[in-house]
């Protein structure tokens, strides 16, 4: 879970569903990084529909009972995540989605982003809340462009850094784990979501040993022969070729020790379950 996540969905998605990938493509005209369990369940629905229409053009089929084993069989779907070090995740998912806000994905009017920045980003106290609301969509709109587009005001305060900064991203998780809010996915505690105690997987794998557990992970499916399909894609665009210890270092080198023992409290789960 959101370790090697989009790898995976792109490799199930290609691989066991061709046809409804290239429908959903066609339709939606979303990346090779769909959704996986919308696709399942897109690929259920097609299904049912097919099983339905041949119930009724043959008497002897039953339709129903059909429908059922198709469902009873995605219940007996090997499970499996991957998982890593909360901190490597927490900064892998920062350079990814906030860092320079190279993601659009935040930098919408009610986004993340420009709520962290109204919480967290220090301004001049004189500024009104219309002067700071004006300043921060100029930031915004600033964000959406190419890096090498953009036209950085370095009187405005939040463009001073561009995008939330690591201590900034980790206030605002914190503050979410303090006030009972649910946490994004990108940065919820993997035995929180994937509620890993209860629930049997058949496979937990660890980013440590990535290339190992794909094997073994495609080894119990049967489908070791597609392992230089996965092999070798793993990892983060925005941080290739960086040690993943020295950019932890350098990053929670830059919190102070009362944000490092609150997301110590906050992960503390992940870090004894793996």
């Amino acid at each position: 879970f959101k370790a090697a996540s989009t790898n995976w969905k792109q490799f199930f998605c290609k691989i066991y569903l061709p046809e409804v990938y290239a429908e959903w493509k066609v339709k939606t005209d979303q990346d090779p990084y769909c959704p996986l369990g919308e696709l399942l369940g897109y690929s259920l629905k097609k299904q049912e529909i097919k099983l339905k229409e041949l119930d009724n053009k043959d008497a002897n089929f039953n339709g129903l009972a059909a429908i059922k084993n198709l469902k009873d069989d995605v219940g007996k779907s090997v499970k499996f995540s991957t998982v890593r070090h909360p901190y490597e995740r927490l900064v892998s998912m920062y350079t990814n989605k906030f860092k320079d806000c190279v993601s659009h994905m935040f930098s919408n009017p009610e986004g993340v982003m420009v709520k962290i920045l109204q919480i967290y980003r220090k301004t001049d106290e004189k500024l009104t809340p219309d002067q700071k609301a004006r300043l921060i969509e100029a930031a915004r709109i600033e964000c959406r462009k190419p890096l090498d587009k953009r036209k950085i005001d370095k009187n405005n305060p939040y463009m001073n850094p561009m995008g939330a900064t690591f201590k900034e991203v980790m206030q605002y998780i914190i503050s979410n784990f303090k006030n009972g809010v649910w946490p994004d996915f990108h940065w919820v505690q993997v035995t929180k979501s994937c509620d890993v105690c209860s629930k049997k997987y058949q496979v937990i794998e660890k980013f440590e040993t990535l290339e190992r557990d794909h094997y073994f992970l495609l080894k119990t499916l049967g489908q070791e022969n597609r392992y230089s399909e996965i092999a070798g894609a793993h990892g983060n665009p925005s941080v290739k070729g960086r040690n993943p210890h020295e950019l932890v270092v350098h990053y929670f080198s830059q919190l102070d020790e009362y944000v490092l023992w609150d997301l110590q409290a906050v992960y503390k789960d992940d870090f004894v379950a793996f």
